[in-house]
């Protein structure tokens, strides 16, 4: 049953209204050691094609989702590496979006690029299709340690592609860089953030390298064939990079992402301000404002199961995992995402949307946070917010609003 806050009124408010669709691509030219998203090498183009219909079948399904959606919510293809997929598939679900109501007046429409495969023609292709933000997967401008991760683009494809983009249309460009790498150094790392900045991109995403369970990376790292940074160069890294960038002049909006003035992430600002989004595709997650969906990441089985998808059946398919969200869950989740934001969190919101007053509920156990510098509150605009300090151990205040 659909979620009780959601409204068709165009006055709802904005956590009343889906603000954003994303649709996942789970396709690889090549799995990156460290990568543990649902993304799969090794499908040809008509397997590629029966996805595209199987999502195409999703979409047309679910287009009564498309009266609770706000007209200006964002578009961001995802993935996987969604620009290996032929323009003429990307074009079928553009048009299956716009068919059903879905892609209305975005105010920001993404896709991710692989520098790899990314020319002229194709960024053309896909700037004429609407896409008005671009994000590479860049993750270092050294050769030698994107070769050691297993990415299949080199330093130069990758300042070529963002050079391309930007003769191709594209004013809004973003650079994902990971630090601690193996074989990564203060100097390499100094090195790809000057060379990089130097295109004049607007954004980067910036993440500490995680090993995560079960990736070939953690295999390696396990047998000792891959050695990482130790925890006090990973810090040194995570400083480098705060400072290189505030002289740059990219703000730091969020704990990974840092961006030139208005050129932040407006569907990434979607999930950290805790509003609705649909998601579609195998794998993909939306979110209602009261339950999570999720469709399963078995590439087969989602063509199998979307393609017998209609308005009738959908919301029964076991296509899909729902998890409900109980309120006290749903506040503890709205303050993570908020305080990831260098604009905080606004208390208010939590009061109309959940019915809590977080200070008083929290407020012993912010306070040692707020005396200590990492956490503070703006009375008069009731944000709670994260200092630089306290960035860095955001998890440890995190935990305050975990409720057991």
């Amino acid at each position: 049953m659909l979620n009780y806050r959601l409204s068709v009124a165009a006055t709802a408010e904005p956590w009343q209204r889906y603000q954003a669709i994303y649709v996942h691509v789970p396709f690889c030219v090549q799995k990156c050691l460290y990568c543990d998203f649902a993304s799969y090498a090794g499908y040809q183009d008509a397997q590629k094609q029966q996805y595209v219909q199987a999502v195409a079948q999703e979409i047309a399904a679910r287009r009564e989702e498309a009266q609770y959606l706000d007209e200006a919510a964002s578009i961001y293809f995802g993935g996987g590496t969604p620009s290996t997929l032929p323009t003429e598939c990307l074009a079928q679900l553009v048009k299956a979006l716009k068919a059903n109501g879905f892609w209305r007046r975005p105010r920001e429409a993404t896709i991710e690029v692989n520098p790899g495969t990314a020319d002229l023609a194709k960024l053309q292709a896909l700037r004429a299709l609407g896409f008005d933000r671009i994000s590479f997967g860049v993750q270092s401008l050294q050769d030698g340690e994107l070769r050691t991760i297993g990415r299949i683009h080199t330093a130069q494809q990758a300042l070529e592609a963002v050079a391309l983009a930007r003769k191709a249309g594209f004013r809004r460009i973003n650079a994902d860089l990971i630090y601690g790498l193996p074989g990564q150094t203060l100097a390499s790392l100094l090195d790809t953030l000057e060379r990089l900045t130097a295109t004049g991109i607007e954004h980067l995403s910036v993440y500490g390298l995680i090993v995560e369970e079960g990736t070939p990376l953690e295999r390696l790292v396990d047998s000792g064939r891959l050695q990482l940074p130790d925890e006090d160069e990973a810090a040194d890294m995570y400083e480098l990079v705060q400072n290189f960038l505030h002289e740059a002049g990219f703000a730091r909006y969020e704990i990974s992402n840092y961006a030139k003035q208005g050129q932040q992430s407006q569907h990434n600002i979607v999930y950290w301000q805790y509003r609705p989004y649909i998601g579609f595709g195998a794998a993909a997650c939306g979110f209602d404002g009261s339950a999570r969906r999720t469709a399963t990441e078995s590439v087969q089985a989602y063509v199998e199961q979307a393609g017998q998808l209609t308005p009738e059946n959908w919301r029964m398919s076991s296509l899909y995992t729902v998890e409900e969200l109980d309120a006290s869950l749903q506040l503890e989740e709205f303050m993570f995402m908020g305080l990831r934001r260098s604009a905080g969190a606004q208390l208010a919101e939590a009061r109309a949307r959940f019915g809590v007053d977080v200070l008083q509920r929290f407020g012993k156990e912010l306070q040692r946070f707020i005396d200590g510098g990492f956490v503070e509150y703006d009375a008069q605009s009731e944000v709670l917010r994260l200092t630089e300090r306290g960035m860095a151990v955001g998890n440890q205040i995190f935990d305050v609003f975990v409720i057991n």
